[in-house]
């Protein structure tokens, strides 16, 4: 199915060249197993791993598009990134993800000769500069905790999940090389963890489909009111999914548009066994940018319609006493009443912005850095004790991302996330009547999406957003590229 929707959408950039011949790489892997095998055999367990890294270098050299997909599974899909055993290297802890990342990183000095080469041009554009600083700005908070009271192990420690943004790159080269491979694996990861979400609501809390590391269990599967509300670490690759998807049957050519339309509706299913509120409003919000932009409103309309018709009848059934009590009718039609959501969700958003706030006039340029605490706690009870302990999230992103990496983080991840839009939306009306415009208002209604939930939800920090996230703002570059050359 992913593979009808994507047919045709093909890049024109440089093809990588084809893999190592299967004797070649026979030997190799044979190679590095019996030198791992002698090592392990010796007990020496680290050693051991080197040559199944170096093997690891070689294959996503040789497939671009390998590297990429493997760090937005490793922790955008069913597994938590926090599940699996941490590494331990010179006494410090990784975990998987983080090791793939920079075997990832790595890969990309052995790509075959045109594909760096052109990686080296998209490396010199704006994206990748402004990617380059905020990522150096956020390095740079490190040192600012340090000045402002941490020690330098835990402020390196609280940032370095932000390192991820750094898939950029090799996100960069999957997309340039092979750009319709890579959106048939991001839809069809993101079906398999719908499907397990469906599965895991039905089975209920009980079974857990889903490898969650425990201190992220209470917020991944929550019941509410008798229905379990699933949130997997892939969530927000299913909410860009759900963008593209869309974009795809309201801008893209007819053929194979009953194939969008199944993945649009099994994403927005996810969506929905979320109850995440911010993702509905998200993406009503990016889908009108896109229609702003697009030459081709008709459908939009049509569907805006719809859409107001369904919301309707589903206000009208949340009126009702046998309907209503649905936790997941509550839960939306909760949207329209602002003094529900004020004692529900929004006043603890508040207390939080409001702390943060107050740091951030105290120090406006740099911020606080990675570290230190900023004053908001979190309460909990035990035996009848209040237990207060300090919040290390901040639902507000954009004040986070100040608070930690300074102003001119900030500024560079805002200028990063509008070039992104502006790409998409420059893509959409260039190609306008071409089978892949539809890719620019894609862009557009996902960026915007999560740009608007970054305001109420935490999508700018963890790995599992932030890497569909930076797939997304390659792939805006990589169309951009590909307008100044024609």
């Amino acid at each position: 199915m992913p593979g009808e929707i994507y047919a045709g959408v093909r890049p024109r950039g440089p093809s990588a060249r084809e893999p190592p011949q299967t004797l070649a790489w026979l030997a190799l892997t044979m190679a590095a197993a019996g030198a791992a095998g002698a090592m392990l055999g010796r007990g020496e367990v680290k050693l051991g791993i080197l040559p199944v890294a170096a093997l690891l270098v070689l294959f996503l050299a040789a497939v671009p598009v390998a590297g990429y997909v493997a760090i937005l599974w490793s922790v955008g899909t069913f597994v938590d990134m926090l599940a699996p055993p941490a590494v331990t290297i010179s006494a410090l802890e990784f975990v998987p993800a983080e090791i793939l990342l920079w075997i990832a990183l790595g890969s990309l000095v052995f790509l075959p000769r045109d594909v760096r080469r052109g990686l080296r041009g998209l490396a010199r554009r704006r994206e990748s500069v402004l990617m380059a600083l905020f990522l150096a700005a956020v390095v740079g908070g490190v040192a600012v905790g340090v000045e402002n009271g941490a020690s330098l192990h835990a402020a390196a420690f609280d940032m370095r999940l932000m390192l991820f943004y750094a898939a950029f790159w090799p996100a960069l080269a999957a997309l340039a090389t092979g750009r319709e491979l890579v959106l048939k694996l991001v839809s069809a990861g993101a079906v398999v963890v719908v499907i397990l979400q469906i599965l895991q609501a039905i089975v209920g809390p009980a079974a857990h489909l889903f490898v969650i590391a425990p201190s992220d269990l209470a917020s991944s599967l929550t019941d509410e009111n008798g229905f379990l509300r699933v949130r997997p670490p892939g969530l927000t690759t299913i909410y860009i999914v759900a963008a593209f998807a869309l974009a795809r049957v309201l801008w893209g050519p007819p053929r194979h548009r009953l194939g969008g339309w199944a993945i649009a509706t099994v994403a927005l299913t996810g969506v929905v066994l979320s109850l995440n509120r911010n993702m509905l409003l998200g993406l009503a919000l990016g889908l009108c940018v896109a229609a702003l932009i697009t030459p081709q409103r008709h459908r939009f309309v049509v569907l805006i319609a719809t859409v107001g018709l369904v919301l309707s009848g589903f206000g009208l059934l949340a009126q009702s006493s046998s309907v209503g009590s649905s936790a997941v009718v509550s839960r939306f039609a909760s949207i329209t009443d602002y003094s529900a959501l004020k004692k529900q969700t929004l006043d603890d958003r508040y207390y939080e912005t409001g702390i943060a706030l107050q740091r951030i006039r105290a120090h406006p340029v740099g911020g606080l850095g990675w570290g230190p605490d900023y004053g908001a706690v979190l309460l909990s009870s035990d035996d009848g004790f209040v237990i207060t302990k300090p919040r290390s999230f901040l639902h507000q992103q954009y004040l986070w991302i100040w608070m930690r990496a300074g102003i001119i983080g900030l500024l560079c991840l805002i200028a990063v996330l509008a070039f992104g839009v502006w790409n998409g939306a420059h893509w959409c009306r260039a190609r306008h009547g071409k089978e892949d415009a539809w890719l620019g208002a894609g862009i557009v209604a996902s960026l915007v999406a999560v740009a608007a939930s970054s305001n109420v939800a935490i999508y700018l920090t963890p790995p599992d957003s932030t890497v569909p996230l930076v797939g997304v703002l390659a792939l805006a570059a990589v169309l951009r590229r590909e307008l100044a050359r024609s």
